[in-house]
């Protein structure tokens, strides 16, 4: 049985997604995840929050490493948020803890949540105001022809 009717291969082209639905998978989410981290210790290391050779590091790393959702799966089973996993995974594939040690660095789970869905909620309301455009257009030109 499906999970929900977007997974589902009865109904799911019912309620097709499209583009769209790439944006909220567990892959660009944990993508999402790790550009707030890279970013949060950019900011940081402008700051003097965090040495500026680690913010550089952690921000590139956020953009090359790769981290398999899956292999989340256990530790969020246990913290009911997957954060906790996403950041001991970054900090081990970051293979440098002179600097992984201030990834994350005073960040909350839901910090990093919270703007990671904002980062795909943006994209959504870009595609949304793109097809509103042209709906609009369509509209003024039918507008036009039967005035």
């Amino acid at each position: 049985m499906a999970g929900s009717v977007f997974d589902s291969p009865l109904l799911g082209r019912l309620f097709a997604t499209g583009e769209l639905g790439r944006l909220f998978s567990d892959t660009a989410e944990v993508r999402a995840m790790l550009l707030v981290e890279g970013n949060l210790a950019k900011v940081q290391g402008d700051l003097g929050v965090i040495p500026e050779v680690s913010a550089r590091a952690i921000s590139r790393a956020a953009m090359e490493i790769q981290v398999d959702p899956a292999a989340l799966a256990e530790e969020t089973e246990r913290n009911g948020v997957s954060v906790p996993a996403l950041v001991a995974a970054f900090r081990k594939e970051m293979s440098a803890p002179e600097h992984a040690q201030y990834v994350h660095w005073g960040a909350t789970s839901q910090d990093i949540m919270d703007t990671a869905l904002m980062l795909r909620l943006r994209q959504v309301l870009s595609h949304a105001e793109a097809d509103i455009r042209e709906i609009l257009a369509s509209l003024a030109s039918l507008a036009d022809q039967h005035a």
